[in-house]
């Protein structure tokens, strides 16, 4: 997620690498199953896409997200 706001960055501060949805309250990273459910549902609700087809793009988009980058 582009972050251009304070209250979008996982910690509240401008500067982290972190957004609100792959945070919980405190700050710490969501597992990684937990957001990529959340954004697959997501993008099958927006784009009206396969379930397969968001799995797709969602995998790709998460392994170029720092976060997720090196993990398969």
């Amino acid at each position: 997620m582009t972050m251009s706001r304070p209250s979008q960055h996982g910690n509240g501060v401008s500067g982290g690498q972190l957004c609100i949805y792959c945070t919980d309250l405190a700050g710490n990273l969501k597992p990684r199953s937990e957001i990529r459910e959340g954004m697959i549902q997501y993008t099958i609700k927006l784009e009206s896409w396969t379930r397969e087809k968001a799995e797709q793009v969602i995998d790709s988009q998460m392994s170029q997200l720092p976060a997720w980058h090196k993990i398969g």
